[in-house]
């Protein structure tokens, strides 16, 4: 099989950022595939221009970076705290990208964030983002932003954590599809560059379709003269993937955005299940 150039060789990755942990696990790990792939990095900060909507309610109270307080929000505080946290993140951005001699660009702009991410999202090869945001409400394991990308994003998208980080093994989820025989491409080819060893993890509804399915993952390993365990999960259940993921550590997961099941609500539901970084490869 031709391997698809657009997944195996991605040379600009975007990673938006905010003040959240999530974010700066997202910042360190684009940093750490900038410099393996030899890509370039480019860092968006988006100014929520909901906030500065708030502004012009007069019983709108300000909600800080770094906690809550009682004074009204005011345009020019809110753009000063913005810029003290897009400081604060372009110097983190500096001191991670010159210990890995990465080349970078930081980017501020102003909108709905959502939209400025998918917008950025479509001219890079990769990007990179946390799971929630810094305005998240506690117990809430999803934000908006990569609820949009997850939904609306094309190509490959890495979804990380507070946390998480990458280590062996890597696991892929093999439905069977052309798209999945391409994401196990993608997985080999990372896990070989790595040094990681490969689980491929085979969703099958049927014995003898894990066993076709078990035979087409063989013959795409041994081409790339490589390695990997394989398991069978039944079905497309979440929760059946997430206890097959979780026996197997918590290192990145690469799945197949497609139809049946891993779509929508429910990839959704997958990715907030799990702690893994999250690999989401899509169709350009």
């Amino acid at each position: 099989m031709k391997q698809d150039k657009h997944f195996t060789e991605f040379k600009r990755i975007l990673v938006p950022l905010d003040a959240s942990e999530h974010s700066l696990s997202a910042l360190k790990a684009a940093v750490e595939l900038a410099a393996a792939q030899g890509a370039e990095l480019e860092a968006l900060f988006v100014e929520d221009a909901d906030l500065f909507r708030l502004c012009d309610f007069p019983l709108a109270r300000e909600v800080s970076f770094w906690g809550i307080s009682g004074r009204s929000m005011q345009r020019t505080e809110t753009e000063r705290q913005l810029r003290i946290v897009a400081g604060r993140l372009q110097r983190a951005l500096e001191d991670l990208a010159a210990g890995q001699n990465v080349p970078f660009k930081f980017r501020v702009t102003r909108g709905g964030v959502p939209k400025e991410i998918l917008d950025a999202s479509r001219q890079a090869d990769l990007t990179i983002m946390g799971r929630t945001g810094w305005s998240q409400l506690r117990g809430q394991r999803m934000g908006s932003a990569a609820k949009a990308i997850i939904s609306q994003g094309r190509g490959l998208t890495l979804i990380m954590d507070e946390g998480s980080r990458f280590q062996p093994p890597l696991q892929v989820l093999f439905t069977g599809t052309r798209l999945s025989e391409t994401t196990l491409e993608l997985a080999l080819e990372m896990s070989q560059k790595w040094g990681f060893s490969l689980v491929v993890l085979i969703a099958a509804h049927e014995p003898q379709t894990s066993e076709d399915m078990q035979g087409r993952v063989q013959d795409i390993v041994s081409r790339h003269e490589s390695g990997a365990g394989l398991y069978v999960v039944r079905g497309m259940d979440p929760r059946k993937i997430k206890l097959a993921v979780g026996a197997h550590g918590s290192g990145p997961v690469f799945v197949p955005c497609e139809d049946p099941g891993l779509l929508g609500e429910s990839l959704q539901q997958l990715i907030t299940s799990l702690n893994n970084p999250v690999f989401l490869v899509r169709e350009k």
